[in-house]
Order: structure tokens, then C-alpha cells, then sequence
């Protein structure tokens, strides 16, 4: 392994560490500095930025190999893509349609940067920098809340569910990161080199869970909690009794945290409660009843990629129906959405019966992470938001250190025509920035103004 492979890969991962910081913690204060108006926008400019930047370090990197992947595979990506022009082409905003199909291929570059540079390091070496990554993230994060806490303390004055979380547009795009950095935590009680973590790892989880009830992320919870159960069956009596025993005392302090901090101590101050127990969908289920009703007039093809951004009658105004499969099957069509809901059930089994099949159990808080974010992108907009979607990718990369075969040469044509892709994609994209077609609208899909005029 040549010593340029190593310096690109600890150079991406650093990069990548830095952004995601600038981008959550910062976000504020860096969209400001470089005159972005809004922390959602400035996020998918920094998506956009690395994954430019990681294609032109990769030209100067010399013997990078790649997993060689299977011809199902190859061929599975091959009729997405295909059917996804198709529906593009058929839609009433083809344009739009290829913007959102340039952005999937982006995000499948970010795969391919990704896994070549988790797979130059050892296991233990990439366990230990994504750890102490996400734990800066998490401790930064909850200094900032705490503080907030404080001050509405010190004033007396009463916070809702997005008061105490900044740099993000809507708390829930914080709660999409939370239930794929939160299983990451629990690394130290399944990583040997990482167990002189385990107390402080147990306090961060629990401030997770304090977090999430304090911002009232019912799809949030529901999907750690069915992530968690699901995986379950899938561990040894050791592993699985371990994962249980430490899952259920986090709660129980977060709860015990949520309590004191969010509903008593705020109650004396303030004389008035935060506890609220919502029993609506948030008008999730009519957007799903309205696909349903809607798709027998583009049965197969959907109505192309992003087309419910503007679908027409539509019982809320988001661009996106907070639900994966739901968006697939209005905007694919019934046979991608089959095709790839078929396809991601298959892999997520392999990877659980691996659960069993692999002595080294560190994996399992990555399979949690995954996991966990599939089953919140039911729920939320995993799919669709910036932060969400590049690190489910990199979670997907982190799962690839357990299998294929680095037998597959990216020769320096591949890498300049990579680049040379990449670009054109990135220019595309910006290019849609403050579109003149883009009506101001708080309802986020590739920007901020989530509403096309028609």
C-alpha cells in the first residue's frame, strides 16, 4: 500500500470530520462567513465542496485499489439508473428529475471515495477516529444545549422542542443525525481498544435519549427501539445481553435526565410544563394516503425523481412525503420501488445473519447505525437531507470492511473521468442555487426553497 493512499485517506477522513463540524456545530457562524443565508443550504454546499475535492486528491494518488462488486450488482445500479432516466424523462419537470438523479450519483461517488479510504486502515485505527469524531460531535453538541438550558433557566423563560438545538432549520434534521451517531457510541462496549471509553460513552448516550425526548422525536426513539429489538435476535447470549443490559440503563438515565432538567426543574422556574404527548401522524399518514391514491395514474414509471416537491393537491406543502418507500413509489414507480425495497431487505438480512457468523462483534453498533437510520427513513427525511444522506453513506462504507475483495484497479483514466463526472455534477448542482424557478419555501428538498413554481 503506497504511502499517497495513506495520506488521501487520512486526509478525507479528516476533511470529512472538520465539515461535519462546520456544518452542525458551526453552522451559524460558517454560513455566515461565507455568505450563505441558510444552515441547510450550507450543508449540502459542503457535500457538494468534499466530494469535488476528495475526486481531484484522488487523480494524484497512485495503486488505489476498490472492492471488485458482484454482476447482480453492476446490474442492479444499471436498471436503477436506467428506470430513473426513464421516469425522469416521463415527468412534467425532467430537468428537476436530473438534478435529483445527478445528486444519487454523487452520493454513490462519496461511497466509492469513502470505502477506498476506511479500507487503507485497520479496523481498530478507523474505529477509534470515527468514535472520537462523533463523540466531539456529541459533547460540542450537548455544551451548546446545555448552556441554552441554562439561560432559559437564568430568564425564566420557557423553550419548545427547537429551542435549545441550533444550526439546523428544524431540529428533526439534528434527530436524523442522532440515530445513526448515537449507536456509534456504543463501540466501547464492543471494541476492546476502545473500552476505557464506556463511562463516558454511557453519559453521552444517555444525554441522547434526554435529547430526543426533550425535542419529541417519536420516529426517532421508534427506530433505535425496533433497530435495537431487531438486532437482537441476531446476537449471541454474551453479545445480546450485554447490548440490552447497557441499552436499557442509558435509557433509564436519559429518561431520569428528561425529567428533572426538561419537565421539574422548568415547572418550578416557570410555572409551566414541556411535557407533551402528540398522538397525530403530523399529517404523515395523509401524505401517505395521498400517494396511494395517486399512484394508479403512473403506476410504473412514477412521476419522476423530485416530482412531489410540486405534486398537485397534496395535503401538506413538503417536498418530500417522509416516508423512503412512499417517495419511491411516487416518484420511481412500482417497479424500482419493489426493486429496490426487495434489494435492501436482502442485504440488511446478510448483514444481520453476519450478527452471528462474525467473532469480532464490533460491527454491531455499525449494523445498529444502519439499521437505525433505514427504519427512521420510514418516518423522516433521511432520503432526502444533505448531512443525512452523506453519512448513511458512510455508514454503508463502514459495514464494506466486511466484505468483497480489494481486487478491482482504479486506473488513472477511471480517476480523471471520475473527477471529470464529478465536476460537471457539482456545477449542475450549484448551478440550481437560488434558482429563479425555486419559490421561497421552508420546506427543504435539494435547497432550502423546496417549492418549484409551475
Amino acid at each position: 500500500m503506497s504511502v499517497q493512499l495513506k495520506t488521501y485517506s487520512r486526509g478525507l477522513l479528516i476533511v470529512s470530520a472538520c465539515f461535519f463540524l462546520l456544518g452542525t456545530i458551526f453552522a451559524v457562524k460558517f454560513a455566515r462567513l461565507v455568505g450563505v443565508e441558510s444552515e441547510y443550504d450550507i450543508k449540502r454546499i459542503i457535500v457538494i465542496g468534499c466530494v469535488w475535492l476528495f475526486s481531484l486528491g484522488l487523480c494524484f494518488v497512485k495503486d488505489i485499489e476498490f472492492i471488485r462488486f458482484s454482476t447482480a450488482t453492476k446490474a442492479f445500479v444499471g436498471i436503477f439508473f436506467t428506470l430513473a432516466v426513464s421516469s425522469a424523462l416521463l415527468s412534467k419537470h425532467p430537468f428537476w428529475s436530473g438534478i435529483e438523479i445527478a445528486n444519487i450519483a454523487l452520493l454513490i461517488c462519496a461511497f466509492i471515495f469513502f470505502v477506498i479510504s476506511i479500507r487503507t486502515f485497520e479496523k481498530d485505527t478507523i474505529y477509534f477516529w470515527v468514535y472520537t469524531s462523533f463523540l466531539l460531535f456529541s459533547v460540542f453538541t450537548f455544551v451548546k444545549y446545555i448552556l441554552f438550558l441554562l439561560f432559559s433557566y437564568a430568564d425564566a423563560q420557557s423553550f419548545d422542542i427547537h429551542g435549545l438545538i441550533s444550526g439546523y432549520v428544524n431540529v428533526r434534521f439534528f434527530n436524523q443525525l442522532q440515530v445513526m451517531v448515537m449507536p456509534l457510541l456504543f463501540l466501547p462496549f464492543f471494541s476492546q481498544n476502545l473500552a476505557r471509553f464506556k463511562s463516558i460513552s454511557f453519559i453521552v448516550i444517555s444525554l441522547h435519549w434526554t435529547v430526543l425526548l426533550q425535542t419529541e422525536a417519536r420516529g426517532a426513539i421508534l427506530s433505535l427501539i425496533l433497530a435495537s429489538s431487531l438486532i437482537m435476535f441476531f446476537l449471541s447470549a454474551v453479545s445480546r445481553k450485554q447490548f440490552i443490559f447497557t441499552l436499557l440503563q442509558t435509557i433509564l438515565l436519559g429518561i431520569f435526565l428528561w425529567l428533572v432538567f426538561i419537565i421539574i426543574i422548568p415547572y418550578w422556574l416557570m410555572d409551566s410544563a414541556n411535557l407533551q404527548i402528540r398522538t397525530t401522524s403530523s399529517g404523515r399518514i395523509d401524505l401517505w394516503f395521498y400517494i396511494l391514491q395517486s399512484i394508479p395514474e403512473h403506476l410504473w414509471f412514477g412521476f419522476g425523481p423530485m416530482s412531489f416537491t410540486w405534486a398537485e393537491g397534496k395535503p401538506l406543502p413538503h417536498a418530500h412525503p417522509h416516508n423512503a418507500v412512499m417517495q419511491l413509489l411516487y416518484e420511481y414507480g412500482v417497479i424500482t420501488c419493489i426493486a429496490i425495497t426487495t434489494w435492501v431487505i436482502s442485504r440488511v438480512y446478510n448483514r444481520l445473519v453476519m450478527l452471528k457468523q462474525l467473532k469480532n462483534v464490533s460491527i454491531i453498533p455499525i449494523v445498529y447505525a444502519v439499521l437505525a437510520g433505514l427504519i427512521y427513513s420510514l418516518f423522516s427525511g433521511v432520503a432526502v437531507m444533505p448531512f443525512a444522506q452523506i453519512l448513511f453513506v458512510f455508514m454503508l462504507s463502514m459495514l464494506m470492511q466486511y466484505g468483497g475483495n480489494n481486487d478491482c484497479k482504479l486506473g488513472i483514466l477511471t480517476r480523471i473521468g471520475l473527477f471529470l463526472l464529478i465536476s460537471a455534477i457539482s456545477c449542475l448542482l450549484l448551478a440550481t442555487y437560488k434558482h429563479q424557478e425555486l419559490l421561497p419555501a421552508m420546506f427543504p428538498r435539494i435547497w432550502v426553497n423546496g417549492l418549484i413554481s409551475y
